[in-house]
């Protein structure tokens, strides 16, 4: 009959064999890879690759710690119960808002971590009853170790000496504080402003109607600085003055006054240089009334050709003086006059037709 000591050590014995390899491999995933900590703006996230495996769905689940000295305290000084130290000094995991997520990624923005806090996270993948180890990350400190944008540019007032920067930033911070880099564009000379907290800032001194180009960056100071990249280079032009707007308005109106009396003498030049031109151009050209024309081509009206050329040149005339004694000239006149008194009749009518036309032809070659 065994004693029952013996018994005892075989029991014992039997409980601190370790498990098989075989069993505790079954119950391992692989730990996530790259895990990584990305803060812009005081927004955090925690990101990393995801756990491959053959079926399934892998859960992960993330947790962070803080600093003892961070941890809230009972009346006796002592941390809550259940709360285990470590030799680091640093207290028990908390869960966050990424517990059992299928995304490889957690978002640990929000009031439960003051961005003065000094914390470390862990995540692991969870399948099934199988587990990975946990993976830690470095310290981080959002003070520190977030990346600080740029502000938003509202507005630029302009004044012929200066500009005035409007602009706003995302984060609501009490200790933002902001710089501005700006140049002359035509040359590489810098210059900066102090830090401050104001969110409208000036650049003084400027030269009226020039062009400058200016960069805004942030940084908040707690314990050190954390400066934040410079913004896109922005440029505005400075105003023009008073006294060089009214000088604007006198040499516009002067070149205006200028051109138009030089127009006007070019004009006129123009009208008495190419008169007859533009009349011959803008005026129809004379032709006989379609009813005149129809009386003049009656065969014993033959004055429709001497019309047209007596409108095409002037008829030239000469002087003639007769000299002869008194009974002679009565006696030639008389017989002149009953030989031609029936053929003057009609020639008369046609030669007032053709003096009226020409009258008419002869006027409006005047105007």
């Amino acid at each position: 009959m065994p004693r029952p000591g013996a018994a005892l050590l075989l029991c014992l014995l039997l409980l601190s064999l370790p498990e098989p390899p075989a069993a505790e491999s079954l119950l391992k995933l692989p730990t996530p890879q790259n895990v990584t900590i990305y803060s812009y703006n005081y927004q955090n996230l925690l990101m990393w690759a995801p756990v491959k495996v053959d079926s399934g769905s892998v859960l992960y689940t993330v947790q962070f710690r803080t600093p003892i000295s961070c941890l809230p305290t009972v009346a006796n000084g002592r941390s809550p119960k259940g709360h285990e130290q470590n030799r680091e000094a640093y207290n028990f995991w908390e869960e966050i808002n990424c517990t059992d997520i299928t995304k490889t990624e957690c978002n640990f923005t929000g009031p439960d971590i003051k961005s003065v806090w000094t914390i470390i996270l862990r995540v692991r993948a969870e399948l099934g009853q199988a587990k990975s180890d946990w993976v830690e990350t470095n310290k981080f400190v959002a003070d520190q170790n977030t990346t600080i944008g740029p502000p938003v540019m509202v507005n630029v007032d302009s004044t012929p000496d200066s500009l005035f920067l409007n602009f706003l930033h995302t984060v609501k911070e009490d200790t933002l504080q902001y710089l501005v880099r700006y140049w002359e564009k035509s040359t590489n000379i810098q210059h900066e402003t102090e830090w401050t907290k104001n969110t409208r800032i000036g650049l003084l001194n400027l030269k009226q109607l020039t062009m400058y180009c200016f960069q805004i960056r942030a940084k908040v100071h707690v314990v050190r600085e954390n400066i934040g990249p410079l913004s896109e280079a922005k440029c505005h032009k400075t105003a023009a003055s008073d006294a060089m707007r009214a000088g604007f308005v006198v040499v516009i109106f002067v070149a205006a006054t200028v051109i138009v009396v030089i127009l006007a003498i070019v004009c006129f030049l123009f009208i008495q240089k190419f008169h007859q031109v533009a009349k011959y151009w803008f005026q129809p050209p004379f032709k006989i009334p379609p009813h005149i024309e129809e009386y003049l081509e009656d065969p014993e009206m033959s004055v429709l050709e001497e019309l047209q050329n007596n409108c095409a040149e002037e008829e030239p005339w000469d002087s003639l003086s007769v000299v002869s004694n008194a009974e002679g000239s009565q006696a030639l006149v008389r017989d002149t006059l009953n030989t031609n008194v029936h053929s003057d009749s009609r020639s008369i009518e046609r030669k007032n037709l053709i003096t009226l036309y020409q009258l008419h032809c002869l006027d409006a070659l005047e105007r």
